[in-house]
């Protein structure tokens, strides 16, 4: 089974090709730019590289959120398009999960939590469980305030995410906890390893909508009436 997989949800743009479970080709870039230009051409080079064609893909893998409103547009609209236009199957993960994944590979053991930065004093928050080689989760994703964070980690042994360096001034009278140096950002490597087990495990795929936990930051303008328009 060969899958596409993509991300730019956060502040990173990825793509990669995984047969059967396995990495055949990654890239990855740090960017809080350019992700609408560079994330298609991205997915073509991964597909080149492996000799493969979009049409060659069995299925479409993206994280759903949550993350920056565009960054989760711009992936969800190139995931969807291309799953709609290749009449394949499109599985969603979200960025919480797959960095949580990943600090499992990495060796974290027990619970966990990923918290990405979420901007306004706040991070997106999720406590996962590490058992079996794999991140179970334990609460609800959720936006959380910093100065609310010590509250949410007393029974947690490691905190992973874009969010950490911003949540240790707030954890400095709360419980202890570590913070291990590993990959804050979702990879499209992990992300398409994760939905080829999922497939695997016979999970239909749900419709992939995007994970907001918040409004967006800009709002609609207020309406202006001038004197000569008609009430």
């Amino acid at each position: 089974m060969k899958i596409l997989a993509l991300d730019s949800a956060l502040s990173s743009c990825s793509a990669a090709v995984i047969e059967d479970g396995k990495v055949l080709c990654e890239l990855y870039e740090d960017r809080m730019r350019g992700q609408a230009e560079r994330l298609i051409p991205m997915c073509r080079e991964v597909c080149d590289t492996t000799g493969l064609s979009f049409g060659d893909m069995d299925a479409l893998a993206v994280t759903c959120g949550p993350g920056t409103f565009t960054g989760v547009r711009i992936g969800l609209a190139a995931a969807k398009g291309l799953a709609l236009a290749l009449n394949i199957p499109l599985i969603g993960l979200t960025t919480l999960e797959v960095v949580a994944q990943n600090a499992v590979v990495a060796g974290l053991e027990g619970r966990i939590a990923v918290a990405h930065d979420a901007r306004r004093g706040e991070v997106y928050l999720q406590i996962f469980e590490a058992a079996d080689g794999c991140a179970l989760a334990a609460t609800d994703p959720a936006a959380v305030p910093l100065a609310d964070v010590a509250l949410k980690l007393s029974a947690v042994r490691a905190v992973v995410g874009t969010g950490v360096d911003l949540i240790k001034p707030f954890l400095s009278d709360g419980p202890t906890v570590q913070f291990p140096d590993i990959a804050a950002q979702p990879n499209a490597g992990m992300i398409g390893q994760m939905a080829y087990d999922k497939w695997q495990a016979g999970e239909e795929p749900a419709v992939v909508i995007p994970l907001y936990l918040r409004a967006p930051d800009a709002v609609a303008a207020k309406p202006v009436h001038y004197p000569f328009q008609n009430p």
